[in-house]
């Protein structure tokens, strides 16, 4: 299962000189590293054959049962297997990086359960797991059961580092240069799977500067309440701005996790969109972080926007931030950065956000899409950051 780390762990890691940039990071998913490892492989051209595992539910419970890694502090998982007598299985998980030594060891041992149940009655796929890898990069642990394993750990690496794989959007996902700008951001267009209207939280700002809230509803009034809250434990009144926003995006991602209801038949409730959900019930998807982390910065006075927009090649949409500090805007989305990356160096630990101050250009290369003339373009450096 997840385990999320709390406000004052992540506060302590975040005091200045606590370490150095992870230098294995990488700008890919779980998902995307599978598939530039399968594109590579003769097994790719048997896509009918393939059985994927990608929601966190189904990557949980897979890692739990199969690989017997029980309350696995994971961040992102991807497995493709084949059935049957099929020995094929690529996997890729990220993890804490104490982790890792334990799940490779973890796997190496999968390997010599999965020989056993092959070996004598499929010779020939028994001897595919003799041929296997298990391999680790920083804060990644992979397994390749395949024809070609050295194929597969070559373009496992290339996602990784100075790769050619580490950034952006590989050309074996489908990008060709019809779904390509002249500048090479991919084109958008609104998947029209989720219904992405904004939420209006001018009442609850109103209440918020006048100190009156008898006219809210309900719910808002317990987003205030909440927000305020917030506010009492991460803000004081000599912070910069840039400390503000570090200060409350800290909490947000440290505190409110993923509604895993979004991945069901019935979906997510309404208010997991809004800040309802990550301020009042402490979960929500993305446009619910985008909306939450939007009022905190209209409490903090801070310049801020929404940004609607897609993922996955606009199959799936997105919602994330852009603030503006000192007269430039940056980048920030919350909800892929809830599971916060820890790295350690010479026994010190840091927070290693990704989507944090970064500008639009990285958001491009790590697959966001949206309507690039309709809002600013972050050009500006990280600010304010060691």
């Amino acid at each position: 299962m997840k385990k999320y780390l709390s406000l004052l762990l992540v506060l302590a890691l975040l005091l200045p000189g606590c370490g150095k940039k992870d230098k294995g990071a990488t700008g890919q998913d779980a998902e995307t590293i599978a598939k530039v490892m399968l594109d590579s492989l003769a097994e790719h051209q048997e896509a009918d054959d393939l059985t994927w595992y990608l929601e966190p539910g189904d990557v949980d419970s897979y890692i739990t049962d199969y690989y017997k890694l029980e309350d696995l502090n994971w961040l992102d998982g991807a497995i493709v297997r084949m059935e049957g007598s099929r020995a094929f299985e690529l996997a890729v998980l990220f993890l804490d990086e104490w982790d890792v030594e334990g799940a490779v060891g973890a796997l190496q041992e999968y390997l010599l359960d999965r020989k056993a149940s092959f070996t004598g009655y499929f010779p020939d796929q028994a001897a595919l797991i003799d041929s296997a890898l298990v391999l680790s990069k920083k804060q990644c642990a992979a397994l390749i059961i395949c024809e070609d394993p050295d194929a597969a750990q070559t373009a496992f690496e290339s996602c990784f580092d100075d790769g050619a794989n580490a950034v952006g959007i590989p050309a074996i996902l489908g990008t060709d240069e019809e779904g390509l700008r002249p500048d090479g951001r991919l084109i958008y267009k609104d998947p029209g799977k989720d219904d992405m209207t904004l939420f209006d939280n001018s009442a609850i700002l109103a209440a918020w500067k006048n100190g009156d809230s008898s006219s809210l509803s309900r719910e808002d009034k317990q987003v205030l309440d909440a927000a305020e809250r917030v506010f009492e434990e991460c803000v004081t009144p000599e912070m910069s701005d840039y400390d503000k926003e570090l200060a409350l995006y800290t909490w947000l991602t440290g505190n409110v996790s993923y509604d895993q209801a979004h991945y069901e038949k019935k979906g997510a409730p309404r208010t997991s969109y809004e800040p309802y959900g990550p301020l009042v019930k402490g979960k929500g998807v993305c446009l619910g972080y985008a909306t939450a982390f939007q009022l905190l910065m209209d409490m903090a006075d801070i310049e801020c926007i929404t940004v609607t927009g897609a993922a996955f090649m606009s199959r799936e949409n997105h919602a994330w931030n852009m603030v503006r500090l000192n007269g430039e805007w940056y980048c920030v989305d919350p909800t892929w950065d809830m599971d916060l990356w820890i790295s350690a160096q010479d026994g010190e630990a840091s927070v290693q956000y990704r989507y944090f101050n970064v500008t639009s250009q990285y958001m491009a290369d790590t697959d966001h899409q949206w309507d690039y003339d309709s809002v600013p373009e972050a050009t500006a450096e990280d600010h304010g950051r060691t």
